[in-house]
């Protein structure tokens, strides 16, 4: 926290790597125990790894930016652009992890604000916010949304999460779209001719001919949808035919070797892997053990009081609402972590899904409130300030909190309704 507040420390994965080493030698957690726990969190870090891995090799295919590129086509005039960010980057962050969209969304933007002449701030706050809102839909959207997700035990955790999510999430991009136009739009407004040249160097979405040549050279264009296609419909057999389901991590690590296998770049590719975020869950999971041994959750419990599984509006209101308020403490991810034995604790299982969507989305949309609640707002402020564009926390509060009452009140609609 200090950190984040005053923007200046060690990166945040060395703090998590060094407190999971000092609960070790101090003997909050044994060697033994903490082995354990990191062999339990397999599943979320190999799931993180194969989502990071395609991030990073469509990032080297030029798939990002074309995908941006084409974006700026969709829109008539420049003030349009919050409105067609906000949901295009919105749905590109249900299907990659929304950290690595930031890392890979901040260039593209600067470089439009540059031929635009106008300024980069807008751009990037819609940045922020859509990766935050769209990254609900799916587990594999954000890190917390993946330990919900792999450590709730709810069943089709891809299936559970269109069921309760889709509604608010789609009504959330629309209406926040119209939200951000208003605000933004004005700024961004640049005369006729210079936003026509800009906009007719627009790429087609698929572009026609040599395709086979382009995915031989890049075969993630062709392993990632697979693989994402492959998850998904094995959740939906399983959710109607009741048979066997694949582990959507398992998946997604086969793709993941497919595309290493598959790919002769594959070294460039794993040595431009964002290796920290890795660390920084490794040395998270380590932490969250030793509080966990140590007792830390049970003196908890008396200071985040949580309604049990009889009780589900009161539990979804409470869950949602500590969220909220924990996630601009901790930021979303450890706040999760934080929660999930907690929650368990309190008698919320597979059988009660609901609650886990009040977890998992009321952390996400916390990250619109102020920068401290998600890891994805400091990549795009540090990346920003680096480019001499300074995102304030005023600033950032001021546009981000009435959009996080507006996708905070179409989520607890759509939770208390069951629709």
């Amino acid at each position: 926290m200090a950190r984040q507040l005053s923007g200046r420390g060690p990166p945040v994965w060395t703090v998590f790597v060094a407190g999971a080493l000092v609960t070790v030698l101090v003997g909050v957690l044994s060697l033994a125990g903490a082995e354990t726990t990191l062999a339990a969190a397999l599943p979320v870090l190999g799931f993180l790894f194969a989502l990071l891995l395609f991030a990073t090799a469509l990032d080297r295919a030029g798939a990002i930016d074309h995908l941006a590129r084409w974006l700026l086509g969709r829109a008539r005039r420049s003030s349009d652009l919050p409105a067609v960010l906000f949901v295009g980057f919105g749905i590109a962050s249900a299907f990659l992890v929304n950290d690595a969209l930031a890392v890979l969304g901040v260039p593209v933007l600067l470089s439009v604000s540059r031929r635009l002449g106008k300024p980069a701030r807008p751009l990037l706050l819609v940045l922020a916010f859509s990766v935050t809102v769209g990254s609900v839909l799916t587990p594999f959207g954000n890190p917390q949304n993946l330990l919900v997700a792999l450590n709730s035990g709810i069943a089709l955790p891809v299936v559970t999460f269109l069921r309760f999510l889709l509604l608010p999430t789609v009504a959330s991009l629309v209406l926040g779209a119209f939200y951000l136009r208003k605000v933004f739009g004005p700024e961004l407004a640049s005369p006729a001719p210079e936003y026509a040249a800009l906009r007719s160097e627009a790429p087609r979405l698929f572009p026609s001919g040599g395709w086979r040549q382009r995915l031989l050279r890049a075969p993630v264009l062709w392993v990632f949808p697979g693989t994402l296609l492959t998850i998904i419909t094995w959740e939906v057999m399983a959710a109607f035919t009741h048979g066997p389901d694949v582990p959507a991590w398992q998946t997604a690590l086969g793709g993941a070797v497919v595309l290493l296998l598959a790919t002769p770049t594959r070294t460039g590719i794993v040595r431009r892997l964002n290796w920290e975020i890795l660390l920084l869950f490794a040395g998270l999971f380590v932490v969250v053990g030793g509080a966990a041994h140590g007792g830390v959750f049970a003196a908890l419990e008396s200071h985040f009081p949580v309604p049990g599984p009889g009780e589900p509006r009161g539990g979804i209101l409470a869950i949602t609402g500590w969220s909220l308020l924990g996630s601009q403490l901790v930021s979303n991810v450890p706040w999760v972590a934080l929660q999930l034995p907690l929650l368990k604790a309190a008698g919320y299982s597979a059988a009660t899904p609901v609650a886990w969507m009040a977890l998992a989305a009321g952390s996400t949309l916390a990250g619109n409130i102020t920068l401290l609640g998600a890891a994805s707002n400091l990549i795009v402020a540090e990346l920003s300030e680096k480019a001499g564009v300074p995102l304030r926390l005023g600033t950032f509060v001021r546009y981000g909190l009435p959009l996080a009452a507006l996708t905070v009140g179409l989520l607890l609609v759509a939770l208390l309704l069951g629709v």
